[in-house]
């Protein structure tokens, strides 16, 4: 299930597009009446009129399901999730109106409701953007409804806004990831790729305590694209790849329990979804001892030592 949210002026030209396509069927209507489109519309402007000062009024979420659940989605089950789905990503006390659409393979339902409230005060769009994915998610869960294993699967020419930027900043992410192996190099491949990256630092102290994506004007948390892309996930995927190289630039073959530990933390990484980071890791893991001398120099030492000792006493 995916949410696509837009906002407008006209409630004219909303409803007569949602309502007149061929294959539209209203399945219901909250403080207006659907007889018929003229009715609609004078509802909503009705409404509207409590707040004159507010431009764009016209609320608009498509909500887009998988075909595979095409067999389940029937008008009754459609319209309880589009209701659970507004009640949860707060749209409430207002008008709204819901018509599912049969003119793509894919079901889907679009929902025109007032930004002016019962009580004529505006209803915010400010967070809708950052609840929808997480809202979407969560009742496509709930119902059981097929979900996509990753971001692969989802359709990219169907988004628009909001989702469209942050699965091109997820795609130019996974690219940089793919050719760097270090902060450096991967910052200077997605700003080459248009995306901007800023560090959120400790008010105290320099440490850095997140990051952000920004790109076309949208400002998304690492963990907003993706649970993978948090300041601490990706720190700690870089410092992995650093102790792997460390070794390998040493000229000596790695101890075998030293290769399972580093694999151990990108198991971990890949797996884990709390921002452990990768001094967190270790500090959770049994470290192989190693010697800090080969043990010949050591000998060698205590040779020479002793013979400077049997010198002194000749004296």
């Amino acid at each position: 299930m995916i949410g696509k949210i837009t906002s407008g002026r006209s409630f004219g030209g909303c409803v007569r597009y949602v309502v007149q396509k061929d294959t539209a069927r209203v399945l219901d209507g909250l403080g207006i009446r659907t007889a018929d489109v003229k009715r609609m519309i004078a509802d909503f402007n009705f409404r509207r009129s409590a707040n004159p000062e507010l431009i764009k009024a016209v609320g608009h979420i498509s909500l887009n399901f998988s075909e595979q659940d095409k067999p389940k989605l029937t008008d009754e089950k459609m319209l309880e999730m589009a209701n659970e789905y507004l009640d949860r990503i707060g749209i409430k006390d207002t008008q709204v109106l819901f018509v599912r659409h049969e003119d793509k393979s894919h079901p889907h339902v679009h929902l025109v409701y007032n930004r002016v409230s019962n009580s004529g005060k505006t209803i915010s769009d400010k967070n809708l953007f950052h609840k929808n994915a997480k809202v979407c998610r969560e009742l496509t869960k709930a119902h059981g409804l097929f979900l996509a294993s990753g971001k692969m699967h989802v359709n990219r020419q169907a988004l628009k806004g909001a989702d469209k930027v942050k699965y091109e900043i997820f795609d130019h992410i996974k690219y940089a990831k793919a050719v760097t192996k270090n902060w450096g190099d991967f910052e200077q491949v997605i700003k080459n790729r248009g995306v901007g990256i800023i560090f959120k630092h400790n008010r105290n102290t320099p440490a850095i305590q997140g990051l952000s994506f920004s790109k076309d004007g949208y400002v998304f948390k690492g963990s907003e694209i993706d649970r993978s892309l948090s300041y601490g996930k990706l720190n700690a995927e870089f410092n992995a790849i650093a102790l792997d190289t460390s070794y390998s630039l040493a000229g000596t073959k790695e101890p075998t329990t030293m290769q399972n530990l580093v694999n151990e933390i990108r198991n971990h990484i890949q797996s884990d979804h709390t921002g452990t980071s990768l001094l967190e890791v270790l500090l959770q893991s049994e470290l192989p001892t190693l010697a800090t001398e080969p043990e010949p120099f050591i000998k060698r030492k205590k040779k020479s030592k002793a013979k400077g000792k049997s010198r002194g006493m000749s004296r």
